[in-house]
């Protein structure tokens, strides 16, 4: 398992790396509305929504990310385009009306969830890719700590009814994870900030990003699965992988804007 989690990091994050750092914005409006395709297929799926009405919907969801790339912000319009969406979605795909608002809730839930916070990192890579790369590393890093640490020496356990694999270790490695990482990016790419300043922001990313890791795990425990999916070997689905950065970017997006 280690092996393959490697193995594909080896490749990933490179390749990630150059995409970024290098492609035109339109391409990377593209890599973003495609990952939000994929996450919100693989929330849906977790929830046994009807086959047609995900693919349509995860389709869909990929406009919330074109109107940011394109505005910089998503009307309101767009949310009640949704809303009537799922509606219709929900009065054709079952000819009662059961559980009526039940069956509305992964498709709400996922687009707010997927699609519309995952504009945020078109709106950082607006203002530099610095911040998209920093952002991956923090998390990546700081995901890291939880996991070695965790297994290492966790002990007590930080939210057992919904990750009982997380540890207040791990959780407490995973913040000094991200603060050591946030330095690490102030020093590579010379960000004018107070070190102070980058601890700070070190800290609330970790914490976002355990919170957004622990979400995750909620509504997989809900579903009832382990995993969101399987498309990266050895790491579970790109949901999985995604779950701490969907809750870090609009933090650190708006981190920047007002801190």
């Amino acid at each position: 398992m280690h092996l393959k989690r490697l193995l594909v990091a080896l490749v990933v994050v490179p390749a990630l790396y150059l995409y970024i750092k290098y492609v035109p914005p339109l391409f990377f409006f593209v890599l973003i509305a495609l990952i939000s395709y994929l996450c919100l297929l693989e929330f849906l799926s977790m929830y046994k929504t009807n086959l047609l009405a995900r693919h349509m919907f995860s389709l869909f969801g990929m406009i919330p990310v074109y109107l940011t790339y394109k505005y910089n912000d998503i009307p309101i319009s767009a949310v009640i385009a949704v809303f009537l969406l799922i509606s219709v979605i929900r009065l054709y795909g079952k000819k009662t009306a059961d559980n009526a608002i039940f069956d509305l809730a992964p498709y709400w839930t996922g687009f707010f969830y997927i699609p519309f916070v995952l504009s945020y990192f078109v709106k950082l890579r607006a203002i530099g890719t610095e911040l998209v790369i920093s952002l991956l590393v923090i998390i990546w890093v700081a995901d890291s700590f939880a996991l070695y640490v965790g297994k290492a020496i966790g002990r007590r356990k930080l939210y057992e009814t919904m990750s009982p694999n997380k540890t207040v270790e791990g959780a407490v490695a995973a913040i000094i994870g991200a603060v050591l990482s946030t330095l690490a990016m102030k020093a590579v790419y010379c960000f004018t900030i107070p070190a102070v300043k980058a601890v700070f922001i070190g800290v609330v990313l970790g914490i976002f990003g355990i919170i957004g890791d622990l979400v995750e795990s909620m509504f997989k425990r809900d579903a009832g699965v382990k995993d969101s999916g399987v498309i990266l070997p050895g790491h579970g689905g790109l949901l999985d992988k995604m779950d701490g950065m969907i809750f870090s970017a609009p933090v650190l997006y708006y981190l920047i804007l007002y801190f």
